[in-house]
């Protein structure tokens, strides 16, 4: 088995495979290379027989989002191009026939984010924060947020944090149910493990039709392709051009409808 990249580590204690973001500025960024390294090792875990649950984490943080500079060069095939992959990588998450905990310290934003709600089960650190900021860019969430997020917390919340963009804490987080437990930040994995040994110690046949048929009962794949063509043609409007330009340039953007 691969033990990860300068990006990505890898790592096996017992029956539990982690995947851990790791790039050297913390952020976790969810470039094109991340997100194809983070599939790689997501197949090997999956095929691998004794790994019977897998935990995802960042260092620092877990992840702070999409790469806007990369974003910024998108024209609207390109961004569907991206938004279809990030959709079908984290489709291949929630479809994992093993269970995948999401342990989130720091930032989980944008994308960070929508990679925890795709998992089964999240554990957040205290200190832990979630966003959707898509609309901060003129864009709107292309890694599922617009149907996992409303699935998680009910229609009013997913709206109320999607179309502000504002940021919220793990406790909030908790009491709207998008995590499922808070617990101190040097207890993260520690907990996150805990829960990963009690459920590989059940059986594995059990955990995996278990996991098919509450997800079959939460079918989202309409929503999922329609949220794709509506990333994309955010890109084709002068206020998604004026989003990334205001980010990049440290300012507020000035929206003009259009």
């Amino acid at each position: 088995m691969n033990t990860g990249n300068e990006h990505i580590g890898v790592e096996k204690k017992n029956e539990v495979g982690i995947i851990a973001l790791r790039k050297s500025d913390g952020l976790n960024i969810l470039d094109s290379t991340m997100l194809n390294d983070f599939r790689d090792f997501l197949n090997e875990f999956g095929k691998e027989e004794t790994i019977r649950v897998v935990i995802i984490t960042g260092a620092k943080n877990f992840s702070a989002g999409a790469n806007v500079k990369e974003m910024k060069a998108f024209n609207p095939e390109e961004a569907k191009i991206f938004s279809d992959f990030g959709n079908r990588l984290f489709n291949q998450v929630e479809n994992l026939e093993k269970p995948v905990i999401a342990a989130v310290g720091g930032y989980a934003f944008g994308g960070g984010c929508e990679l925890a709600l795709a998992c089964d089960m999240r554990i957040a650190g205290e200190n832990a924060k979630f966003s959707q900021p898509e609309v901060n860019l003129g864009l709107i969430p292309g890694f599922g947020a617009t149907q996992r997020l409303t699935r998680l917390v009910g229609i009013g919340k997913a709206k109320e944090m999607i179309l502000t963009g504002r940021t919220i804490d793990a406790r909030e987080a908790e009491v709207i149910g998008l995590v499922n437990m808070v617990v101190k930040d040097e207890e993260l994995m520690e907990k996150a493990l805990e829960m990963a040994g009690i459920i590989a110690q059940k059986g594995p046949v059990a955990i995996k039709m278990a996991k098919k048929l509450m997800n079959e009962n939460q079918d989202i794949k309409e929503g999922l392709a329609r949220e794709i063509v509506s990333f994309s043609e955010c890109f084709d409007t002068l206020d998604h051009h004026e989003g990334i330009n205001a980010f990049l340039e440290k300012r507020k953007p000035m929206f003009k409808g259009i």
